[in-house]
């Protein structure tokens, strides 16, 4: 939306402003996090009621599309390009699979497009992916009274299977997350007391992915990590020393080397992606268009002797849809990261994390299947997206104003009735 070529938007952009009654109510957001709060713990704790969290969402999303009113197709538009990945993935499994559109698998995208109309939303209130990580840490916390040793192997520790990211690839995602977040909140802060406390927090949250040994989490955190170094730098070398006195403290008392240990023997082990992807890319061409349906996605591997998912966002989708839902999922990650380093992002006052987020998020989805459809995943996408409309729209006011005021001489204060 860099060029205001629609008559529509040019129409209702400036509706959507920071004082606008078409951004998000407070209770709208709270609702969204114990929404995931839910999902995630309520089979657990024996609170799961048969479709209730589904209702509970489509309920959210249709409460969003009526807070957005008229200015709801402007709003959404920059995430056109997923909702049509997500469509156009389904259209497929119904008509060339010949799948039910409410079959398990097929729900997982239907719930995917809600939440991605929600969270872009919610996005547009400022500070939102501050309160979202504060959330997500605070879910993940009520997860770890349910650590266990992962069944399939038991030197990895995951979560009782009931609670849906037990898998301790899942598992590491979420805490890496938070890890990346709380290292650069602490990296960012002035507050020596908010400093140390966002690193414990990021310490423990590394504790995490060490204990599922999940390699991905610990690669994608590393580099989200090292990124943000870049901008910390430029500012001056105290938040990196404390980082490193911080961290040298943490690996000097030993906590980190049970974690050590195990990433050591599982250093070389074949996880089975690099075994399975070429079998699987050999699987899309054969059928291009379509793909096998998303309920034989699995890949038979001899070395393995059993089927194996692809554990990769792009093959997962080519592999399911064909190659057309694959090209809107690519062009919508060619449009945040363009999005992402444009200059007017880079001087947000969210670009310290905004980077370092998305680049995380690029590496787990190289690394898991519908890790894109997770919360942490989706905040942090819709934040790029909802910051660029924020900004588009505070530009396209702000021209108005200025052409209000000089239309009236310079003289009569800029009408803010629309604002």
């Amino acid at each position: 939306m860099d060029r205001l070529t629609s008559l529509e938007t040019a129409r209702w952009q400036p509706a959507v402003s920071r004082e606008s009654r078409y951004l998000p109510m407070w209770w709208l957001e709270y609702w969204y996090y114990g929404q995931i709060f839910y999902a995630i713990m309520a089979p657990v704790l024996g609170l799961a009621i048969d479709r209730l969290g589904a209702v509970a969402l489509l309920t959210l999303a249709g409460l969003c599309l009526l807070r957005m009113g008229k200015t709801a197709i402007v709003i959404l538009r920059g995430i056109m390009l997923p909702l049509a990945c997500g469509a156009s993935f389904l259209a497929v499994q119904v008509l060339a699979h010949g799948q039910s559109l409410m079959a398990d698998s097929n729900r997982d995208f239907v719930i995917w497009m809600m939440a991605l109309v929600i969270v872009h939303y919610l996005a547009l209130r400022r500070g939102f992916l501050h309160r979202f990580a504060m959330a997500a840490a605070l879910i993940g916390l009520s997860t770890l009274p349910y650590l266990r040793s992962f069944s399939d192997d038991a030197m990895r520790s995951g979560l009782e299977k009931a609670i849906t990211i037990s898998n301790p690839n899942d598992l590491g995602a979420w805490f890496g997350f938070c890890c990346v977040y709380f290292t650069i909140l602490g990296m960012e802060t002035r507050r020596n007391w908010a400093r140390a406390l966002a690193w414990t927090i990021a310490v423990g949250c590394l504790l995490v992915v060490g204990l599922t040994v999940s390699r991905a989490p610990l690669f994608a955190a590393a580099c989200g990590i090292v990124v943000a170094f870049r901008r910390v730098l430029r500012r001056g070398l105290f938040p990196f020393l404390c980082l490193i006195v911080f961290a040298w403290i943490a690996y000097g008392v030993g906590l980190f080397d049970r974690s050590a240990n195990l990433y050591e023997e599982r250093a070389f082990v074949e996880s089975g992606r690099l075994l399975v992807w070429p079998l699987a890319i050999q699987r899309i061409i054969d059928a291009p268009l379509t793909g096998v349906g998303i309920s034989d996605v699995g890949t038979f591997v001899a070395a393995a002797n059993r089927k194996v998912t692809p554990h990769n966002g792009l093959i997962f989708i080519a592999l399911s849809s064909g190659v057309v839902p694959l090209l809107f999922f690519i062009a919508y990650w060619v449009q945040l990261f363009s999005t992402a380093f444009t200059d007017e992002l880079r001087s947000h006052e969210d670009a310290p994390f905004l980077i370092p987020l998305l680049i995380y998020c690029a590496l787990i989805a190289l690394n898991l299947n519908q890790v894109f459809t997770m919360p942490y995943m989706l905040a942090t996408l819709s934040t790029v997206t909802a910051t660029r409309f924020m900004l588009s729209t505070e530009r396209v006011v702000a021209a108005r104003q200025k052409q209000r005021w000089s239309g009236d001489g310079g003289f009569a204060l800029p009408n803010r009735s629309r604002a």
